[in-house]
């Protein structure tokens, strides 16, 4: 009996393990997204382009295209994802301050939606979660939809910039961290360059295309499966990571996102990403 107890309590501290191991606080379902709606208790960003959110989104959801966000000028200078009050001020005008509990969701991919939830992070959000499958889960399962955009009233919205996740080009050049480019094999390769100056990749990059880890219907596969992606490409937990793309948003922050997700704990964005350390003739670059 004791055996079967102790044997018992050994698998259910297993599963705790497991489960605690991957946090996912800042993803909500379909289901429970719906219940909130119908409470009023959150408010709704679709990240997509403006042809997307008119052809159809969810009711009540406001529109920032992610790449709104950018700001290649301030990633250049100090290393920062965006200058804070023009980013604040982007949310500002959704009505949104702070203290919102905001769920953001694009397409169902996750780029979008991760870069508008890093931003959001950066500025010292704390309630802000992903949409899991986003539009294309929420469509699938026949929910309500509109093309009717919301009236909005202007707030007041105060950053708390996050300094601390600034990640500067002369910083890479000496450092120990693991670069993670998560674009396409072309772009690594060297043969298309997404609009930067010189195409190719930083010098001791890892290629992980940020596609190894979406899902069908969910925004990330299963933790199992991602783990073993990861492993295999030699992205473990104990390494100091570091991702870009090519503007800084979208690719880069959906790793960040999958790997917070996972428990990874020492990851940052590198947020001038390619166009930024390619436009420098004098950086190490490799094809």
């Amino acid at each position: 009996m004791r055996t079967r107890l102790a044997a018992l309590l050994a698998l259910v501290a297993f599963v705790w393990s497991v489960a605690a191991a991957a946090d996912t606080g800042f993803l909500i379902d379909t289901g429970q997204l719906a219940a909130e709606l119908r409470q009023g208790k959150v408010r709704l960003i679709d990240a997509e382009n403006i042809e997307s959110f008119q052809r159809a989104h969810l009711p009540g959801a406001a529109h920032l295209p992610y790449l709104d966000l950018e700001d290649a000028e301030e990633n250049a200078k100090n290393g920062q994802p965006a200058f804070a009050q023009l980013a604040a001020s982007k949310f500002a005008a959704l009505g949104l301050t702070r203290a919102s509990d905001v769920v953001v969701y694009d397409s169902g991919d996750g780029r979008a939606a991760s870069a508008v939830w890093y931003m959001l992070r950066y500025l010292g959000h704390e309630k802000v979660r992903i949409l899991d499958g986003g539009f294309r889960k929420w469509l699938k399962e026949g929910r309500a939809l509109t093309q009717e955009a919301p009236k909005l009233a202007k707030a007041i919205y105060v950053p708390k910039a996050r300094t601390d996740w600034a990640v500067k080009s002369a910083d890479l050049a000496g450092s120990k961290a693991l670069l993670v480019d998560a674009r396409s094999l072309a772009e690594y390769a060297g043969k298309e360059s997404g609009g930067a100056r010189q195409s190719g990749h930083m010098l001791g990059a890892k290629s992980f295309p940020w596609t190894q880890l979406a899902g069908d219907l969910a925004t990330f596969k299963s933790p199992e499966a991602m783990k073993k992606s990861l492993a295999a490409a030699g992205i473990t937990p104990d390494k100091e990571i570091v991702t870009y793309c090519n503007g800084g948003l979208g690719r880069s922050t959906y790793l960040l996102a999958a790997l917070t997700l996972l428990g990874y704990e020492k990851v940052k964005v590198y947020p001038g990403s390619w166009i930024e350390w390619a436009s420098d003739p004098a950086r190490p670059i490799e094809r």
